[in-house]
């Protein structure tokens, strides 16, 4: 194994961490409404409970600060996401459960006024229990992810994935844009390749020997042959060769001393 290679494969796993990272950080984002909508829910109970009676006792305060809390991490969570996000969603959600399951106990045994309610006792329950599992999903992620992406490495990532999408590969011979199914461009940046794929926007970053594409015959003179791309072994369904990105990639494995992986039009 040379030097040459272990220092591209470094590359190659320090950008698949940066698009790991990425995708954690949509997610949070995209979870952010249920903590929006969740920190809502928190308030108006806390308004049904405490508030329009006038109560500002302890539980009164709890639920209002908890609620308050939750819509602020929902907040942040949209505006600047991140693994810690998912561990304050699980500390509020773990709280509001304790509390609510608390009040109950206090209640049963007659130390508060209230009544027993089965809908809090579940909800008390589900909460805790739902709290404990971000809680286990931040502690993985952190091992994952001792060494975070700073955010000008994020910054980066996704002005890069902004190129590929809008760049084509007559101009930019450092590109590929394939009609497969379904539809991928790839970046050819020297022994690796990032490939963005167009539908769910998912990145995957591999190396130049684990990237093939297979052309066949032409169905005719004035007719472009099809080829079958094939990415770290699986196939997928053959698609219409434009000259472009073949001449593309044909440099480009050539460059990297694959002249194996060409197969002559």
């Amino acid at each position: 194994m040379s030097e040459d290679w272990d220092d591209a494969e470094e590359k190659r796993t320090a950008l698949r961490r940066v698009a790991a990272y990425r995708d954690l950080q949509k997610a949070v984002r995209k979870s952010s409404r249920g903590s929006l909508f969740f920190g809502a829910f928190m308030l108006l109970i806390w308004y049904g409970l405490f508030g329009a009676q006038n109560d500002f006792g302890v539980f009164s305060l709890v639920y209002l600060l908890l609620g308050a809390t939750e819509f602020a991490v929902g907040l942040w969570n949209r505006i600047a996401p991140s693994a810690e996000g998912i561990f304050f969603d699980g500390a509020v959600l773990i709280l509001f459960g304790v509390a609510t399951l608390f009040r109950q106990y206090l209640i049963w045994q007659g130390h508060m006024r209230g009544f027993l309610s089965p809908f809090s006792l579940m909800f008390g329950a589900y909460w805790l229990w739902q709290g404990i599992g971000h809680i286990r999903s931040y502690t993985i992620l952190r091992k994952a992810f001792t060494q975070r992406p700073t955010p000008e490495h994020i910054a980066w990532f996704d002005q890069l994935i902004a190129e590929i999408r809008q760049e084509n590969p007559e101009t930019d011979d450092t590109l590929l844009d394939l009609p497969t199914a379904p539809p991928v461009k790839v970046k050819l940046l020297g022994d690796t390749a990032i490939i963005l794929f167009l539908a769910s926007s998912e990145v995957l970053v591999i190396a130049r020997g684990d990237l093939t594409i297979v052309p066949g015959e032409s169905a005719g003179p004035d007719r472009l042959p099809q080829a079958t791309l094939i990415i770290e072994g699986y196939e997928f369904s053959a698609f219409t060769l434009h000259p472009e990105n073949w001449r593309n990639y044909k440099t480009w494995k050539l460059e990297g001393g694959h002249a194996n992986g060409v197969e002559p039009l």
